[in-house]
């Protein structure tokens, strides 16, 4: 036995010292790129470029966004610069302030929608007022009925937002990572999501009765009595009493991930001065729905991550954003911008400089095999000229964060985040699945993670309640569940028979419908 560790021992060093070589030898005197290795070889596909080269993002004279002349749909042809319009628009509607977040769009405790029938003196709530019952509530204005904070900021109102309402996970999950294991996983299972939605898709929530699981049964109802007794026609949509979900093409929703700063420094997520993180106090306690009760404290809040999406297009323009110090940031997938900041790589020259790959090692044995090094950090790269100009024209980015309290417009701490990817159809020209995945977001599952697969499982049953979950039936190699990211399946949402049978309507890629609760008739007054 001694003898034959002496042979696996040599033949070890033997392997490291021809890694050892081979490494040495990948960037040769002449500047050449190392071969591309069996992981470099998959991830080819990962880094196609996104924008065409049409795309010329700028503001006109008018201060409106124009994509280039030849551009017709800039949401499909250059998806990667419509991802940064996005995150700029939502930074200058001052979307933490003004939009409404998942719960003060589903109420607690609802009151039914007030219409031409409501007896009077009846407790109902009615769009655009701002006086429906429980507004009045100093711990939670939305307690009865959906409440839209610039409403009330533009009638004179004071902020509420960070003082009312929990934060929570859309991405239910009672895992916990392994110490080392992933550090995305980690800071998921630490940070606090708010997930805010722009005043027409409020508008869209309230006015159409579909913010309590009573509207949305009788959403279901109404699209299966359409299908059963009126095919191959389709029924109309009424006001306040729906078909289909559809929301408007103008409706955005920004998720937004924060980790707290003792947190944050724990972890070793320093607020970097070069790369300063956007940072909000948030006084009241945090509650999450799969977290302790004393996980989340009052204190200052570090953004580490968000995602964007529009109904620009009808299954929705995605993109994940991510504060350019994430440990992990790029792992597995890559990152992937055409326009707004260019690859630290050394790409050839000839080649596009929009794909940042993901760190790679190898797995140390005797036939050593590459593999992905976790963890680590990813160089920023450097902004475009047209991204700068864009932050310089919106006036966005220009100075320090001014009260730590509280984001602003001009924050330099706007800059600290990178696009990771877009995402525009469910697959490629050739059929692969497109994938996109957020390090902090889907921390845990990013190798399966697409977010249009995964949202077009939102949906609800006759009674409004969600049967499909973000999960399916496959684990990752340590055990975590993956979720959906092939083309949906026509039987998760009706029968396979000769009359099919409706199992479940589509809420249009908004999973927010999950916090939506039955009809009440008391009013709540906080105490």
């Amino acid at each position: 036995m001694p003898a034959l560790y002496r042979v696996l021992s040599f033949l070890t060093v033997i392997a490291l010292v021809l890694g050892a070589a081979t490494a040495a030898q990948a960037q040769d005197p002449a500047g050449e790129p190392p071969a591309p290795n069996a992981i470099d070889r998959v991830l080819y596909f990962n880094s196609a470029v996104q924008d065409h080269d049409a795309c010329d993002l700028r503001l006109d004279e008018d201060g409106a966004f124009d994509f280039g002349d030849s551009v017709t749909n800039p949401a499909m042809t250059c998806p990667d610069a419509f991802a940064w319009r996005l995150f700029l628009e939502a930074i200058e509607q001052e979307f933490w302030l003004y939009w409404a977040a998942d719960q003060l769009t589903w109420p607690a405790q609802p009151l039914p929608l007030c219409t031409d029938d409501t007896a009077a003196g009846t407790a109902c709530c009615t769009p655009g007022s701002l006086e429906n019952p429980g507004y009045d509530n100093a711990d939670d204005p939305a307690v009865n009925c959906p409440y839209y904070p610039g409403d009330h900021l533009d009638a004179g109102g004071d902020a509420i937002l960070h003082t009312a309402q929990p934060l929570s996970k859309s991405h239910v999950n009672a895992f916990s990572a392994p110490a080392g294991e992933d550090p995305g996983r980690v800071i998921r299972q630490e940070m606090a999501e708010l997930v805010f939605r722009n005043k027409p898709m409020f508008d869209y929530v309230f006015a159409n009765n579909i913010y309590n699981t009573d509207g949305l049964g009788e959403l279901f109802a109404r699209n299966s009595q359409a299908m059963t007794s009126s095919a191959p026609y389709r029924a109309r949509s009424e006001p306040g009493a729906l078909v289909t979900v559809d929301f408007p093409v103008d409706a955005v929703m920004v998720k937004s991930n924060w980790l707290s700063a003792e947190r944050a420094e724990e972890l070793g997520l320093d607020d970097d001065p070069d790369n300063p993180y956007i940072t909000m106090e948030i006084d009241a306690k945090i509650l999450d729905n799969n977290a302790p009760d004393d996980q989340f404290e009052p204190g200052l809040y570090y953004l580490v991550a968000m995602h964007i999406s529009s109904k620009d297009i009808p299954n929705w323009v995605w993109a994940t954003f991510e504060h350019v110090n994430n440990p992990g940031r790029c792992d597995y997938t890559g990152c992937n911008d055409s326009f707004g900041y260019t690859s630290p790589d050394a790409a050839p020259d000839g080649f596009y400089a929009n794909f940042t790959a993901p760190h790679v090692t190898d797995d140390g044995l005797i036939i050593a095999s590459p593999i992905f090094a976790r963890g680590e950090s990813y160089p920023g790269g450097e902004m475009s000229d047209a991204l700068q100009d864009l932050y310089a024209e919106m006036g966005i980015g220009s100075e320090p964060q001014a009260d730590p309290a509280m984001p602003d417009l001009e924050s330099s701490a706007w800059r600290s985040y990178r696009l990771k990817g877009s995402q525009v159809d469910f697959t490629d020209a050739m059929g692969r699945p497109t994938m996109l995945g957020n390090s902090v977001t889907e921390g845990g599952f990013v190798l399966s993670s697409s977010c249009m697969a995964c949202h077009a499982r939102a949906s609800v049953n006759g009674e409004g309640e969600p049967p499909l979950g973000v999960f399916i039936a496959q684990l990752s190699e340590v055990g975590y569940p993956q979720s959906s990211h092939q083309v949906p399946d026509p039987d998760w949402y009706y029968s396979s028979s000769d009359e099919p049978a409706l199992q479940a309507v589509q809420t249009d890629f908004v999973w927010g419908f999950l916090f939506a609760n039955p009809i009440t008739t008391t009013v709540s007054t906080g105490e």
